[in-house]
């Protein structure tokens, strides 16, 4: 082994350049708050390496960002991998406060090692800027904002801010280049940034350490290694260790894949929680103040550090040192908390997260399921009815309708009045219809000009006029006109209230005196109950309800949707919007 050894050195110089590692003393012996340092270069590697392997698969741009992600959390190894990257990235941010305070407090920055606090500083906005620059290259909705959000913020920033901006984004807004440029900076630049400032922070600790040679006292003094050594690798195991078990049992997130027309409250990562506070109370034209000022004063006043503590009085600096702590952490964890309880107990920020778990749910059950088109994730939930549907009767019919089951959930009117959709078209629906007492309550015409016209009369009249067996016989037209929407789709079961109850629509019941159904009947006076309920029915409803077929002149104050006798852009809804709507409807 001695003679590889000699033969490797004499070829390498290995031993010269271990020998700082081998000759570094610790004057004031070994210590788990030194462990900090070394810590923060094993994450980095990690950050690194698990960065490099998930290149392989990474393709940037809007319509294969979140494709990419999504395949690589189809496997558990790649699963795991992003989990280790995603939660390494914040290890880093804290370990890097953690060690930037140790330092302040240990007064390592004294002379000659000004070069290294500086060093050591400077890595912090740049580490930020590393995670600013991967949180979006996921492409989800969340992301999106948030880069949207952070870039408009520096793009207000005096100067420079236009052109930071342009170089996030690629132009004025989100793109195919913000992907393209984003990943240059997380893969490319920053990490090399943050080489050239780690060697040279490095280069400065070994050029200062303390060798044997220069120790003086050295009764009670400890070599680096093993003493130390040991320490650095067993908190650096833990770490990792935890960094493992999170990326394991939790993995990083995925959201639902970036739509300008999914809304989202947006909110910054844990570490920018503070400024997000901060800016509540310096809005306007004084946000700079929030976003700028305090960032970039509290920066220069720790480089400038090392330059006035050596003026200070010797019983002074260490409590001033001691304040600074204080009132960072402080002031940090005030505005964090404050942040945090706020969303904590604002409904509609509660309601928006739920909403957005759904939605990342869904895309990946649809990415799963359909795989996902060339034209990228964002048509996963643009082409789903689940998702679209309530945005869509949000938008253009809950102004009347509601579409809430008896409990409340789901879509209320602020002023219903119209009929409650949810069900429309079931057994149970349809029961309600022709129910005396319901038919002109609010779930069904109640609100409407219908309200004592001939329906609820004639459903009044024929309960008023009730012989022993009418609930049989309302239920038996119920499972009838169900069965329109669904066509040979009953159980064997209600096979034959189906057949009865077409025969007392046409028949005993009277409903085609104003109904036409099948072949009985007329048009014109009252819906046609052919295929009631059904997507070709609904879809013809909705485009025109004052077709003959359905209410004509006696439409109340519902509009044509999608007429076919006017051109398509005068339609109120597309086609492929009104498919989703009534897909959602009759689910």
């Amino acid at each position: 082994m001695r003679v590889l050894l000699d033969w490797l050195d004499a070829r390498t110089g290995y031993r010269s350049f271990l020998a700082p590692f081998r000759e570094r003393i610790l004057p004031e012996g070994p210590s788990w708050w030194l462990t900090s340092a070394s810590c923060l270069a094993w994450v980095f590697a990690i950050e690194l390496v698990t960065g490099l392997l998930l290149m392989t698969t990474y393709s940037p741009s809007t319509t294969s960002a979140w494709a990419s992600v999504h395949y690589i959390e189809q496997s558990s190894a790649g699963r795991f991998v992003r989990g280790v990257h995603y939660f390494a990235s914040h290890a880093l941010i804290v370990l890097l406060a953690v060690h930037v305070l140790r330092v302040l407090v240990y007064r390592a920055f004294r002379a000659p090692r000004e070069l290294i606090w500086i060093s050591g500083l400077l890595l912090m906005p740049l580490v930020i800027a590393w995670a600013v620059t991967g949180n979006p290259l996921s492409a989800s909705q969340k992301a999106v904002t948030q880069i949207e959000v952070e870039a408009n913020i520096i793009g207000s920033t005096p100067l420079v801010g236009p052109a930071v901006q342009r170089l996030l984004l690629g132009g004025d807004e989100v793109g195919h280049l913000t992907f393209t440029h984003l990943y240059f900076l997380h893969v490319g630049l920053l990490p090399l940034a943050g080489l050239a400032l780690l060697a040279v922070h490095l280069s400065q600790v070994y050029r200062h350490a303390v060798v044997r040679e220069q120790l003086v006292a050295s009764g009670e003094a400890l070599p680096y290694w093993p003493y130390q050594s040991v320490r650095n690798a067993t908190v650096a195991t833990a770490v990792t260790a935890l960094i493992g078990w999170l990326a394991w049992r939790r993995g990083a997130p995925l959201d639902a894949p970036a739509d300008a027309d999914l809304a989202i409250l947006p909110r910054p990562e844990w570490y920018f929680r503070c400024l997000f506070e901060l800016r509540r109370y310096f809005t306007g034209d004084w946000e700079f103040i929030a976003t700028l000022v305090v960032p970039l004063a509290t920066l220069l006043f720790f480089l400038a550090i090392p330059f006035f503590d050596r003026y200070l009085p010797r019983r002074l600096a260490p409590a001033l040192r001691w304040s600074i702590v204080i009132l960072a952490i402080g002031a940090w964890d005030w505005l964090t908390w404050t942040s945090l309880a706020r969303d904590a107990s604002d409904e509609e920020y509660q309601t928006a997260r739920v909403r957005a778990a759904e939605l990342s749910e869904r895309a990946r059950q649809l990415a799963d399921a359909r795989g996902i088109p060339p034209e990228g994730a964002s048509t996963l939930l643009r082409d789903d009815a689940q998702t679209q549907g309530p945005l869509l009767f949000q938008r253009h019919c809950a102004s009347c309708h509601s579409c809430s089951d008896s409990g409340g959930a789901g879509i209320v009117a602020a002023t219903p009045s119209a009929p409650n959709l949810y069900g429309f078209g079931s057994t149970s629906w349809i029961a309600g219809l022709l129910d005396a007492e319901a038919v002109g309550g609010p779930h069904y015409l109640g609100h409407t000009k219908f309200a004592e016209g001939d329906m609820v009369t004639a459903i009044q009249e024929l309960h008023a006029d009730a012989s022993d067996d009418l609930t049989a016989q309302l239920r038996a037209v119920a499972h009838a006109l169900a069965a329109e929407a669904a066509p040979g789709q009953d159980s064997p079961q209600d096979e034959g209230l189906v057949s009865q109850g077409r025969g007392l629509i046409s028949g005993q019941l009277g409903c085609t005196n104003c109904h036409k159904f099948r072949d009985q009947g007329e048009l014109g006076s009252a819906p046609d109950l052919t295929g009631y309920g059904s997507r070709q029915w609904l879809e013809e409803f909705v485009r025109n309800p004052r077709d003959e077929r359905f209410y004509g002149d006696r439409n109340d104050r519902m509009p044509a949707f999608a007429a076919r006798s006017l051109p398509s852009d005068h339609h109120l809804l597309t086609d492929r919007e009104l498919r989703l709507l009534i897909d959602w409807l009759l689910h």
